[in-house]
């Protein structure tokens, strides 16, 4: 089996007034990698890439082995995928959404879908206007992960949510961390990463300016967010000087 969840080497992508730029970013699997940055940083664009939403203008792209694009619907039936801006059908009912979702992946794990419905108090009968945030970010949750991903790919899961429903998001991403899989997120909030991530990528200004095992960053009771203002600070200086 391929030993690494992703391998991007000079990937690069240009818009009018932005530019994700030499992204090169290996990740094992079986391991978490966080990505912190502003907004407008990159850090969506190169989620995105690694899914095949966004095509790369150059540079190379692996995912569980495989070349993006080439082998897209290889990767697609393979990885996961939960945002902050995705939506669900709001006429439809849950079930409605888990009968759907069953017939495009035959991976489809009913017992482990069953499962979460128990663990994140979801009626398959609900209708996904009638649920609030919380409640659609678990659906989210839920369809992804009864499909049994070998990679989950997150861009903001706790955005916006309120603090009992984060722990349920969290605690279930810890089962999966424990479990082996392979997990890659982009959040804001520093306490989030530092608990689930096994890495970081900081990403700023379409680059990414440092990589390293987590406990390197929050050595000596440091959060995260100070680190990474600290090599932004650095970095900049450079280019003044």
């Amino acid at each position: 089996m391929e030993s690494k969840a992703i391998r991007l080497r000079q990937v690069r992508k240009a818009y009018r007034h932005y530019t994700l730029d030499g992204i090169s970013l290996d990740l094992t699997r079986g391991r978490t990698l966080g990505l912190v940055g502003q907004n407008g940083a990159g850090k969506s664009t190169l989620l995105r890439i690694l899914l095949g939403l966004v095509r790369a203008d150059a540079g190379e792209t692996e995912v569980l082995g495989w070349r993006m694009p080439e082998e897209k619907p290889r990767i697609k039936a393979r990885v996961g995928f939960v945002s902050e801006d995705m939506a669900l059908y709001g006429s439809a009912t849950l079930e409605w959404h888990m009968d759907f979702i069953r017939t495009l992946y035959p991976n489809w794990d009913r017992m482990r879908a069953t499962a979460l419905l128990e663990r994140f108090s979801l009626r398959p009968e609900q209708k996904i206007r009638g649920m609030s945030r919380g409640q659609q970010v678990k659906a989210l949750l839920l369809l992804t992960l009864a499909r049994s991903p070998d990679l989950l790919i997150l861009d903001e899961p706790t955005a916006g949510l309120d603090p009992i429903v984060r722990q349920d998001v969290l605690n279930e991403l810890r089962t999966l961390k424990e479990a082996g899989r392979s997990l890659i997120f982009s959040s804001h909030r520093g306490e989030d990463v530092e608990d689930l991530a096994d890495e970081v990528a900081f990403i700023h200004g379409g680059q990414l300016v440092a990589h390293a095992e987590t406990a390197q960053f929050v050595r000596g009771g440091r959060r995260l967010e100070q680190t990474f203002l600290e090599i932004v600070s650095a970095q900049s200086k450079g280019r003044v000087a």
